[in-house]
């Protein structure tokens, strides 16, 4: 189970480092950049942690402040509206009143002193009372006369005000006359709850209930709303005896006596809150969410405000510092590639004391040091290796020539001059491509073309004891290569493979492996033991082969110690030599 674990969380750390792997190949300025960027998303999470945080605080500063508020302005509408209760008891309770409003007045002439009585107790109201617009009862008492003003008769009043106040049997109720208007109505029926002997209607000016919401209406909206919606009074004069839900669309929410709650409105975020009077009536606070959060957000985007330009400041500062730091790195790189393109010669001139300035520093160091080992070993041995490529090929070409030489004399003294033209016209040939003008690279075409003129000559002085094969792509004879390669192995077939007078089959292919090029030479010959194979490998000496380490140490001299030549054989059944090179135009 632990090995399972320790298994997973070496997986997920692989998972990280493999997608973070992009980052190792960015310029170092980049890196310091990015690696700056990233540090500072910690800390716009904490200007968003104290935005949200300041934001949910006010909201709910707000809220409380908010229900104080709603909570005064009710008992101030509530005590407001107690008063003008406690006004109409004044004339409900009077039973003076209310035996001139019932008395039969059909054969009496004392209704003057009713009218007298009324006139002066009405008049006394309205002048101790400013805001009170007019008191008038409605009475269905035909015989009393209606002065129009504080006597009407009830077939006047509005039904639904008239059917409110009987319904309310003797309490008070308030509704709109206009919009500049409330009215108090109440039924008179101290004896009789069902017959009463007229209706109270006491009119009320706007501004009473205003005055009580008027300091109220900065940075918010009060409205105070009877119980279809309709707005009683409100800052907003437009909204004057408008229902307030076709502004806001907020009727399903006020269903209970109190509460809050946000609500988007004409793509506008805003906050309510709201509390339900004694009446039935409800008193509605709005307040706009971006008035409710503007010293809010005012106060964070001057932060974030402060915190772009001082980042601005900082990636500019860290841009500065790492172009001084990169351009002293990318300096010192240029020299690094001058020394790896064998330049040596380079001193580079102080760069401080600091980490790069010790590099610098110690590449100085270096870069002489390398200069020295090249002069003292380099030199020496790439002479050494030059001294031996020219000794191998002077090798090669003199022990043909003798050989060659040698076959002439034996087939003039045989058999005359015919013979003799054209091993001498072979030999020609093979020279002019072997010698090149003393160049060391030729086309594998060249080189093949050395290896038929050599046959050639073998031919004839072998007669039909060679049997040659050749197995060759012509896509290749386009490349270069290094010259007398195939030559040696031809030789060494014909000199030491030979083991019967029935002669010797040899192959020779040409084909691609991919970028290189291989060469085979194969024979069907006697073959040699693994000690003569391992020696031909090791010595120059005419026994084993001198063909296979010259040709074995040009090739890698020249390609690298990836190339050369590899040697199969068995006695007895014969040798394979492959020789590998890169396929190259030039």
């Amino acid at each position: 189970m632990n090995t399972e674990k320790t298994y997973k969380k070496l997986r997920f750390w692989q998972t990280i480092a493999h997608r973070l792997s992009w980052m190792m190949d960015l310029k170092l300025r980049n890196k310091f950049i990015i690696i700056f960027l990233l540090s500072i998303i910690p800390f716009f999470g904490m200007i968003y942690y104290s935005y949200t945080s300041t934001r949910d605080q006010i909201t709910e500063q707000t809220y409380a402040s908010l229900s104080g508020t709603l909570n005064q302005i009710n008992t101030n509408i509530e005590n407001r509206l107690e008063y003008y209760h406690q006004l109409s008891n004044i004339m409900y309770m009077d039973s003076q009143l209310r035996n001139y409003l019932s008395n039969d007045y059909e054969q009496a002439f004392y209704y003057l002193d009713a009218f007298e009585y009324i006139n002066r107790q009405f008049s006394a109201m309205l002048a101790l009372n400013t805001n009170v617009q007019g008191i008038t009862i409605y009475t269905d008492n035909k015989t009393l006369y209606s002065d129009g003003e504080y006597i009407r008769y009830t077939d006047e009043l509005p039904e639904a005000v008239r059917r409110m106040a009987i319904e309310a049997a003797g309490d008070t109720v308030y509704t709109q006359m206009d919009e500049h208007t409330l009215i108090l109505a109440r039924s008179l029926s101290y004896f009789s709850l069902t017959h009463p002997y007229g209706i109270l209607i006491i009119q009320i000016s706007d501004a009473e209930l205003y005055s009580l919401i008027e300091k109220e209406n900065n940075n918010k909206s009060v409205y105070i709303i009877d119980q279809a919606g309709r707005v009683i009074t409100t800052s907003d004069k437009n909204l004057a005896s408008k229902k307030l839900y076709d502004t806001f669309p907020i009727a399903d929410d006020l269903q209970s006596t109190s509460g809050k709650f946000d609500k988007q409105v004409n793509g506008e975020d805003r906050f309510f809150t709201y509390k339900a009077l004694s009446n039935g009536w409800k008193t509605v606070i709005t307040v706009p969410y971006h008035e409710l959060l503007e010293n809010t957000n005012k106060a964070t985007a001057r932060i974030v405000w402060v915190a772009v330009i001082a980042f601005a400041a900082s990636i500019l500062l860290i841009y500065v510092t790492t172009k001084l730091i990169t351009k002293r790195i990318e300096k010192l790189l240029l020299y690094i590639r001058k020394v790896e393109k064998g330049d040596f010669q380079v001193s580079i001139q102080s760069m401080g004391h600091d980490e790069i300035g010790q590099l610098s520093f110690a590449f100085n160091k270096m870069a002489s040091k390398i200069q020295d080992l090249i002069e003292d070993v380099y030199v020496k041995e790439i002479s050494t290796k030059e001294a031996e490529l020219t000794t191998m090929q002077a090798q090669i070409n003199p022990h043909f020539l003798y050989n060659t030489l040698a076959s002439i004399s034996s087939l003039a003294l045989k058999e005359g001059g015919t013979k003799v033209y054209e091993m001498v016209n072979y030999l020609a040939k093979y020279y002019r491509i072997s010698l090149n003008k003393g160049k060391r690279i030729i086309l594998v075409n060249q080189e093949i073309q050395l290896v038929k003129n050599y046959i050639a000559i073998q031919e004839i002085r072998f007669r039909g004891m060679l049997h040659m094969h050749y197995d060759l792509d012509e896509e290749l004879f386009k490349y270069k290569t290094i010259k007398l390669i195939l030559q040696p192995f031809i030789e060494n077939c014909i000199n030491h493979a030979i083991c019967h007078e029935s002669g010797i089959n040899i192959i020779v292919k040409l084909y691609a492996e991919g970028d290189d090029i291989v060469f085979q030479v194969i024979d069907d010959g006697a073959g040699m033991p693994p000690r003569n194979l391992e020696d031909a490998f090791q010595t120059a000496n005419n026994l084993s082969g001198y063909g296979i380490k010259n040709v074995n140490d040009r090739i890698q001299l020249t390609y690298g110690d990836a190339y050369g030549v590899d040697v199969f054989s068995r006695l007895g059944i014969g040798t394979t030599v492959t020789v590998r090179i890169p396929k190259r135009h030039t």
